[in-house]
């Protein structure tokens, strides 16, 4: 069995480490972590191995996850770049971490880099993968299948993962932004918090199965829920008068131009 470290241990470490510990994947017994901040450990299994000494930790991992926040990650590189390193696949879910910026601290290192989104805290995440050459395909592919653990995986070349941050790593916030709005408008309508959001949420989930089920386009579904002059032609004429599907795009476009920023900090 093979031993996964993390370092770093937040809030996306302990939901990849709960994907893996609950589809049995690995056994919690080969999974090892190391963080600064010892009260971090009380999110994962208690049989995850939790170690003191960063050096020890990793000469027992095949597998090592950067998993702390960016602005830390020369630090920890640092120190690393003075253990055997080049046997060992590591995967960054740091966001902004260029493979290149990770080479450049350890040289001929095999390394993977991650984007996954919120969701995965709940086994229903996105996770976009890139590799730099170094890594055989077998590790790869591994790396893959414990992402599947917590939900659907896609591989991209690392030149779109800046512009892929706007569609899945930033977008929760968007809908959870939507659900907030619309929470507000039933508060106005004086309906009751806690059922209503239940009903959005629902609704919200129905409506993204229908998408991916149906043989209908994205307008299609629009207009069968439209009637004309009817009530949701209203709500949508308000949309357009605001040009709210321009807004989207804007914000996303905004949101890939801040990730290059990011990139070149780095």
């Amino acid at each position: 069995m093979k031993n996964i470290l993390f370092i770093g241990a937040g809030n996306m470490a302990s939901a990849i480490a709960g994907g893996i510990i609950k589809s049995q994947f690995i056994n919690p017994e080969n999974i090892y972590l190391y963080d600064k901040n010892v009260e971090q450990y009380n999110k994962f299994d208690p049989y995850c191995n939790h170690s003191n000494d960063l050096h020890s930790a990793f000469n027992g991992a095949s597998f090592v996850f950067l998993s702390v926040k960016p602005q830390n990650i020369k630090d920890v590189l640092k120190e690393i770049s003075s253990y055997e390193y080049k046997e060992k696949i590591f995967i960054s879910i740091c966001a902004g971490i260029t493979i290149e910026s990770i080479e450049k601290m350890l040289p001929n290192a095999q390394i993977i880099r991650t984007m996954p989104n919120a969701p995965l805290q709940i086994g229903q995440g996105v996770t976009a993968l890139c590799k730099n050459n170094l890594v055989k395909n077998e590790d790869f592919e591994f790396v893959k299948s414990i992402f599947s653990s917590s939900g659907y995986v896609t591989e991209i070349s690392e030149a779109d993962i800046n512009s892929l941050t706007a569609i899945t790593s930033s977008s929760p916030a968007y809908i959870y932004l939507f659900v907030k709005g619309m929470l507000e408008g039933a508060k106005q309508l004086n309906f009751n918090y806690d059922d209503t959001l239940k009903m959005i949420c629902a609704t919200l989930i129905g409506s993204a199965n229908m998408i991916l089920s149906s043989d209908k386009s994205v307008d299609d579904l629009i207009t069968m829920v439209k009637s004309p002059k009817g009530t949701t032609e209203q709500a949508l004429n308000v949309f357009d008068e605001h040009n709210f599907v321009d807004i989207i795009s804007q914000a996303m476009k905004a949101c890939t131009k801040r990730a290059e920023e990011l990139s070149k900090l780095n």
